[in-house]
């Protein structure tokens, strides 16, 4: 005779269950409404919840959109650092392929949720993160800073080692981080249907074989 699983065993697949229901209802939400206009109200009927249930597992918006959006970033800035820790080890001996792999790294990010990619670029766009509490804008600055960080020691190792010219480290991380998020931004509302624009990998081709043109020594 098969045992039924304990209790608490059970309590915990519910409660699992009910968080990736609510952030999915979050997610839904917030894309279709911004963040501003995502109400506790909305995401709770999208869930199929009541609002004092949601606020159970979450006690604001902001605790919310921060368990969507960090583990995207986080994921960035760890590829990254792969990336820095390659260069630390002297793995590269051609210019061209760093600036491949950081491109890289930003498509591999989109490609793994291009919604949520899609959900903090309206959050960098408006300005969310200044109507944030501290504790939630923390998390999304501490991220990402990382990811500038790595990005800036990428560049500085680049140029130590050779492979770039001399320029300024943090102009280039800058120029790398907008000139992805605008082409991503501009090819995805041009394509304007699900799933991610097949144009989109050649224009990131085309400003990666520029910012090759633009740094590489040899």
């Amino acid at each position: 005779m098969l045992r039924k699983p304990p209790v608490e065993k059970r309590i915990k697949r519910e409660k699992l269950r009910r968080t990736e229901d609510i952030l999915a209802a979050a997610q839904k939400v917030m894309l279709e409404k911004g963040y501003n206009g995502a109400t506790m109200d909305d995401i709770a009927a999208e869930a199929g919840l009541t609002k004092p249930t949601v606020y159970q597992y979450f006690k604001t918006k902001d605790e919310l959109f921060v368990q969507l959006v960090e583990p995207l970033i986080q994921s960035l800035a760890l590829k990254l650092e792969a990336v820095r820790m390659l260069l630390e080890e002297k793995r590269y001996n051609d210019g061209r392929k760093i600036i491949s792999d950081v491109f890289d790294v930003y498509y591999m990010t989109f490609e793994e949720n291009s919604d949520l990619f899609k959900l903090f670029n309206i959050f960098l766009q408006f300005g969310v993160q200044y109507d944030m509490n501290a504790e939630s804008y923390a998390v999304i600055r501490f991220w990402g800073n990382k990811c500038f960080t790595e990005g800036n020691s990428i560049a500085s190792l680049s140029i130590e080692q050779g492979f770039f010219r001399e320029a300024d480290i943090y102009h280039t991380t800058d120029f790398v981080w907008g000139a992805f998020w605008g082409i991503v931004q501009v090819e995805q509302n041009k394509w304007g249907k699900e799933g991610i624009s097949p144009y989109l990998k050649p224009v990131l081709k085309y400003a990666e074989n520029i910012l090759a043109s633009a740094l590489l020594l040899k």
